[in-house]
Formats: C-alpha cells, sequence, structure tokens
C-alpha cells in the first residue's frame, strides 16, 4: 500500500508552492517574465523542491501511448479493428509522418522544460541563503535534488530532440530576451547535464527513507546511460558496477522467487527493483480533471487497459504482434519449480509456454496462470474481440481492480505509479558495455542473471548444472557465444521483453542509437501473422472458445489483418536518419526568437 501519511504532507506543501507561483501556471504565454525566488529557511525551500517534483506528475513527461506508437512495441488499436480510418491525430506517430505542429506533439517538450524551470527557481533560491543555512546537510541535499532533475530532463531532451542540440536552461529568466535563447550543441548540452548529475552523485545520499526522492542511484544510473548512449563503454561500466556491487548500500535487489509476481502491481510499488518511480495517487485530489497535468493521477489506463476493463480513446495502444509473439515462445526452465505449478486449465506453465515475465508484462488469452481484472485468467475478464490479442500491463489497474472506471472517478484517472528506472535495466545496459568491449562471458552472465529470476532458461555454455541452459539461437542455429548472435538478442528480445514500454522513450532512443531503426521496422514489415480460436477454461470449468484470439505464424483462414496489410509497413517506408531525433516544436520555434 502506498504511504498515505507522505502523499498528504507532499500535498499540502505541493499546494502551498502552487498558489505562490499560480500566476506562472495560468499562463500559456511563453514571454512570462518570473520574478526571482528567495528562502529565508529550508523549509519554504523544501516546499518548493516538492513542486519541482509536482511538475513530474505530468502524464506527458513519459508519455508513453505515443512513445510506444513511434517505436517497434505499440500499434493503434483501431487498427486491429481493421478500421480504415483509425483516428487521424495519433496516425502520424505510428506511420513516422508527424511533424512540429502535429497532435500534441509539443507536449512532452513543454513539460520537460516546466521541470527545469521550477529546478531553476530553486537553485536560484538556494543560492540565495546566507552561509549558515548552505552549510546545513539539508541545503546540499535539496540542492543536489534539484540538479539532478534538472540534469535529467536535460539529458531525455538531449536524447530525444533535435540531434542533441536542444536549449540549455541554467536560470529563470529575468527579461523576454533570456526566455528566446538558441540551442547549444550536443557537446554542450552533454557537459551541462552531466555536471548537474555528478553533482547530484557526489553530494546525494545513496537512498532516501522517502522513496519518491532522488538520490544517488539515479544519478550513477542516469551518468551511466548518458555514457552508454555516447558509446563510452568503460565509463558506463563504472558506474553500473558501483551500482550493482554496493546494491546494499543503495538498498537494491532484483525481485525473485515469488516475489517476481509484484512487478507493475500495486503491491509493488517502489520495491527493491526500483530506482526512480513516479507516484501517483486516486486518494488525493481525485476531483480535479483528468485533463489537469498536475493532478495525482494520470490516464495511462484508459490508453493501454482492455475496451471491456475502461480502455479507449483514439491514443488506444496495443501490443505489437512480434513482441506478443517473442513473449509467447520465451525458452521456460523445466527445472524451476515455479514452472510447472498447475495453473486454471490444469496445465502447468511449461506446457503451456506462458513465461513469468510475459505474465508481468502483457494480458496473453492463453496464460491461464495469472489472475486479470479479479478474474482467474486472461481469458475469462477479456474477450479479445477485434484481434485484441495481447495488451500492455504496465500501465493498467490489473491487479487491484475488475475495471478502470472504479479506481477513480472515471478510467480516465489512474493512480498507477510510472516506472522510469529500474534495477534490472542496469544489468542489460552493464551486458550491452561487456559485449561491445567483447567481454562475452561477462555479457551472458548479467543477461542470464536477468532470466533465471524469471524461470527462463539460460543463454550459452552450462555454468550451473541445476539450470537448463541453450546453447545455440534457434533460428540461425549460432551459438549465442558470438558476438552478432548475442547483439541481436540482446536488443531484440532481452531488452524489449524485460523493460517492454518501460521509461522515457527507452527503446525510440536505443532503436536510435543503435541506427537500425529503419532495419528494424522493414523486418517487422515482412511477417505475416495470423490469428486462430483459443479454447479455455471458464469459472465453472466449462470448456468455451475466443474466437480469433490467438497469435499464429502458421497459415490460417484468418489473417491478424483482413486487408492483407503487415505491421509497420508504413514505418519502414517513411523511416529515414531525419526521424531519429524529434524536430523542436513549433510552440518553440514560434515563440523563441533565437531558433
Amino acid at each position: 500500500m502506498k504511504n498515505l501519511k507522505n502523499k498528504l504532507i507532499a500535498l499540502i506543501v505541493i499546494v502551498g508552492f502552487l498558489q505562490s507561483c499560480s500566476d506562472y501556471l495560468d499562463q500559456t504565454n511563453p514571454n512570462e517574465v518570473s520574478t526571482d525566488t528567495y528562502y529565508s529557511n529550508l523549509e519554504q525551500s523544501d516546499a518548493s523542491l516538492t513542486g519541482v517534483y509536482g511538475g513530474m506528475l505530468d502524464t506527458f513527461i513519459v508519455n508513453p501511448w505515443m512513445e510506444s506508437l513511434r517505436s517497434d512495441l505499440g500499434i493503434i488499436s483501431a487498427r486491429r479493428t481493421n478500421n480504415p480510418n483509425p483516428n487521424a491525430r495519433v496516425i502520424p506517430y505510428y506511420t513516422h509522418t508527424y511533424n512540429p505542429g502535429s497532435f500534441n506533439f509539443h507536449r512532452q517538450w513543454n513539460a520537460l522544460y516546466q521541470v527545469i524551470f521550477r529546478a531553476n527557481q530553486l537553485i536560484e533560491g538556494l543560492e540565495s541563503m546566507d552561509d549558515t543555512l548552505k552549510s546545513n546537510e539539508i541545503w546540499t541535499e535539496q540542492m543536489g535534488q534539484a540538479r539532478l532533475l534538472r540534469g535529467m530532463c536535460h539529458f531525455y531532451l538531449h536524447a530525444i530532440y533535435n540531434k542533441g542540440e536542444i536549449i540549455i536552461r541554467d536560470k529563470v529568466p529575468a527579461s523576454t530576451e533570456e526566455i528566446s535563447k538558441p540551442t547549444s550543441t550536443s557537446a554542450e548540452v552533454i557537459e551541462f547535464f552531466r555536471d548537474d548529475l555528478l553533482y547530484a552523485y557526489n553530494n546525494l545520499p545513496h537512498a532516501f527513507d522517502q522513496k519518491t526522492r532522488v538520490d544517488k542511484g539515479l544519478a550513477a544510473t542516469i551518468l551511466g546511460t548518458s555514457h552508454l548512449y555516447e558509446k563510452e563503454y568503460n565509463l558506463a561500466i563504472g558506474y553500473f558496477d558501483d551500482i550493482i556491487n554496493n546494491k546494499s548500500e543503495y538498498g537494491y535487489a532484483l525481485l525473485t522467487g515469488e516475489n517476481v509476481k509484484l512487478m507493475y502491481t500495486s503491491a509493488g510499488d517502489f520495491n527493491s527493483e526500483s530506482i526512480f518511480e513516479i507516484n501517483y495517487s486516486v486518494e488525493l485530489k481525485g476531483n480535479e480533471s483528468q485533463w489537469y497535468e498536475e493532478s495525482f493521477s494520470n490516464r495511462n489506463a484508459r490508453y493501454s487497459a482492455p475496451n471491456s476493463k475502461g480502455g479507449g480513446a483514439p491514443e488506444h495502444t496495443v501490443v505489437a504482434a512480434w513482441l506478443t509473439e517473442a513473449y509467447s515462445t520465451e525458452f521456460l526452465d523445466p527445472l524451476d519449480v515455479r514452472n510447472t505449478v498447475i495453473g486454471h486449465n490444469g496445465r502447468d506453465r511449461i506446457t503451456d509456454n506462458i513465461s513469468l515475465r510475459a505474465s508481468s508484462m502483457v494480458s496473453l488469452v492463453n496464460d491461464e496462470h495469472t489472475e486479470y481484472y479479479q478474474k482467474p485468467t486472461a481469458a475469462i475478464a477479456d474477450n479479445f474481440r477485434n484481434n485484441k490479442i495481447s495488451l500492455f500491463k504496465q500501465h493498467t489497474n490489473h491487479d487491484i481492480t475488475d475495471h478502470e472506471k472504479n479506481v477513480g472517478v472515471s478510467p480516465w484517472q489512474s493512480g498507477k505509479n510510472v516506472i522510469i528506472n529500474r534495477f534490472a535495466d542496469v544489468y542489460l545496459m552493464r551486458a550491452e558495455c561487456y559485449l561491445e568491449t567483447g567481454r562475452i562471458t561477462e555479457a551472458l552472465g548479467d543477461i542470464n542473471t536477468i532470466r533465471e529470476r524469471w524461470g527462463l532458461a539460460l543463454l550459452g555454455p552450462v555454468v550451473n548444472a541445476s539450470k537448463t541452459y541453450i546453447a545455440n539461437e534457434p533460428v540461425s542455429n549460432l551459438p549465442y557465444t558470438d558476438e552478432n548472435t548475442l547483439r541481436r538478442h540482446l536488443r531484440h528480445v532481452e531488452r524489449p521483453l524485460e523493460l517492454n514500454i518501460q521509461g522515457i522513450s527507452s527503446r525510440n532512443i536505443d532503436l536510435r542509437r543503435w541506427g537500425n531503426a529503419k532495419a528494424r521496422f522493414a523486418e517487422l514489415s515482412g511477417i505475416k501473422y495470423y490469428v486462430t480460436d483459443y479454447t479455455y477454461v471458464d469459472e465453472a470449468g466449462k470448456t468455451k472458445k475466443r474466437a480469433k484470439s490467438l497469435l499464429t505464424r502458421t497459415v490460417t483462414a484468418n489473417e491478424l489483418y483482413i486487408n492483407g496489410e503487415n505491421e509497420f509497413e508504413a514505418a519502414a517506408q517513411n523511416y529515414n536518419d531525419t526521424r531519429d531525433y524529434l524536430p523542436i516544436p513549433l510552440s518553440e520555434s514560434d515563440n523563441n526568437t533565437s531558433i
């Protein structure tokens, strides 16, 4: 359960902060000039810090529907109904025909800069304090958090927009001229945000008792990630080693055993694997509009839940066919006792080939081993009509309710936390660094650490006789000790299946930095899928059927799309290197005379 007491305290201070700067927040004019901020004590500055965190509540910070559609992970759900005219406002993201003025294109950019603006207010206020306050440990912790949030937002803007040439906002504008700033070079931006991150890394504690606060662990994670993105692998390994080798100091541990079932559930909020997650709750100010971006709820469930459970809207996104197939064909370890537990249908996971990882990440019609929306199985809970062969679980309340409308005031309001950074990703990023520096054995070790906790067969030569190993990749029959074979597995199996749609544009950044986004879309657009009926066991133990709900590559009478199209055809055609980064939104270029 979430700590309601902490949230109420946060609510009190955030309301005080938001009221103090409501004149700014109510303005849509980008030329609004703010006054300087001064604090007489650390309680006032702490209230301002809570306001910085409040900016992170904006649903568009993560923007999962848009970012998943731009990647190879998500599909517009209307396509699965073979609707010839899905809503025009979301099509451009899936087809990669968006432009700087497309629907809601500016929202993520503005949301990240809003957090930066507030961080700058706090930083300037802290810098204005006298030396006595500056010598206080709390002052240093507040400054470290402010600079970490400012640096992190610059990091994401750099990784997503304009080839990294974004605007460095390092202070509160004192004039309209200071609002109109030109972009900086990618190298200048990297230097700036790393300076912020290094300050946080050197001055913040390994972890705060209040889990909602950013800490040294997040600073180390973002620093390591930034070096990985720049192919500075050995520098990245240094930070990842620090996190993994000192996990007890940071408080991190992978979920293992039966605890893996806590992944992306309400009971698993702020678990030992969480490095940074955005904290939401419908218990606080639930009467606020779902369109108010600083409410304590988000709209993510509406965009990914089953239609029968409150999902909908043009932005509704479902799991791509290839990802559905990948989850359905993972190699399970028959020696792991968790895989031999009998499910609702009287079979075990080995027989049904339903991995624990698949059960945590997506809903599958043939997953009769996991409760879904308070029903014994997904097939009982949902009708899987209109070729909705699987749906994302990460942002839904499938574990605590029978319908999204029963969580908040409406299905548009969800209190589900959003995880940005997770300990498992640190292992996988270190595995990539090992791989790219020729350390195949170490890379396999980190990958297998993740696979083992899910009860999956391990890869490569046998190391532990109590585990099952797969030596060769099944399609190519090349060994996993082959560098290219392992690289492909890491990129297109391990990372997407482990992380799913987690993070801020993580999959798009990966495809871009690997330089194979277009090739990936072309590959996937050449695969044709079919659907067949699935026979399941209902609550009364009777055998029933979900028509055309089970994905297959075996030719049947029912193609996944009756119009003969394959997924990602338009993306393969339209993607080019100008799509590697998003352009600067019109909202910025129209109002910034220096752009």
